[in-house]
């Protein structure tokens, strides 16, 4: 990919897709584990795939850390945490080809290899936690007859929780990639599913929406997301699908995902 390839609108459609999913993979289930007064280690790892050939994979490592000179904004004990992550992603996908010369059967074929890091405070509030990142990216990108470059720019991130919404909780999420002027927003109101085994397996289900783009990418998606979490194993697994609407092909495809989170 040459520098100036960066300049054309083809070239911003595949950075914000890129950081899009950079912004998504961190909304994983962590809301659903309210940290206590100890670190907590944080582990999750999954899959996406659009049927507009697309496939992302991801894995996580972070931890939360308490902050006792920090207070949180709820009444009682409970302080503010460090957050600290880094993920490691590959992301591949095809997109009808801009010009001939960029093309193999009409497409142009991408995968990127790299990763992120940041940090960031999580302060728990009476009605569930605000939480802020900032960090940065840094990843090499292989197109189709471009010689492998990099990429690099600053991540920011924001979460709000709000566990208090009748019988669910509401997730709101959003990103910035200020390199690109690329804003990613996400909506997740995840109500009670049921259990087995005197509590052992807990299960959610809910509404999922996601909104991002910037001047030259824009895309839409809508579904549901159903998870299951086991106590004992610290662990979350989650099954999402949907159907979206983007400027990158046309017409509506829809998506799948499966993933894992892990806390102790």
């Amino acid at each position: 990919m040459t520098a100036s390839f960066f300049h054309t609108n083809a070239g911003k459609r595949k950075l914000s897709f890129l950081f899009l999913f950079l912004g998504f993979s961190f909304v994983v289930f962590p809301s659903f584990c309210r940290a206590d007064s100890s670190p907590i280690l944080e582990l999750s790892g999954g899959e996406m795939i659009f049927s507009q050939q697309a496939a992302f994979y991801d894995a996580m490592v972070g931890g939360l850390f308490p902050l006792e000179g920090l207070k949180s904004l709820a009444d009682g004990p409970e302080p503010a945490f460090l957050h600290v992550f880094a993920a490691g992603n590959v992301i591949n996908f095809n997109q009808p080809a801009v010009s001939p010369e960029q093309s193999v059967d009409g497409l142009t074929r991408e995968s990127y290899t790299g990763g992120v890091g940041a940090v960031g405070l999580r302060i728990p509030t009476s009605w569930g936690f605000w939480e802020g990142d900032i960090g940065g990216a840094y990843f090499n990108v292989d197109q189709t007859f471009s010689p492998v470059s990099t990429v690099s720019g600053v991540y920011v991130q924001t979460e709000f929780l709000f566990d208090r919404m009748g019988p669910g909780a509401l997730d709101l999420f959003g990103s910035y990639i200020g390199s690109i002027n690329y804003l990613l927003g996400e909506g997740r109101y995840m109500m009670d599913a049921g259990e087995l085994f005197r509590r052992k397996a807990l299960f959610y289900a809910g509404p999922e929406i996601i909104g991002q783009g910037n001047s030259s990418y824009e895309v839409v998606q809508g579904g549901g997301v159903f998870s299951a979490e086991f106590p004992s194993l610290h662990t979350t697994f989650s099954l999402e699908a949907g159907v979206l609407n983007s400027s990158v092909w046309p017409g509506v495809g829809g998506y799948e995902g499966v993933s894992f989170y892990y806390s102790y």
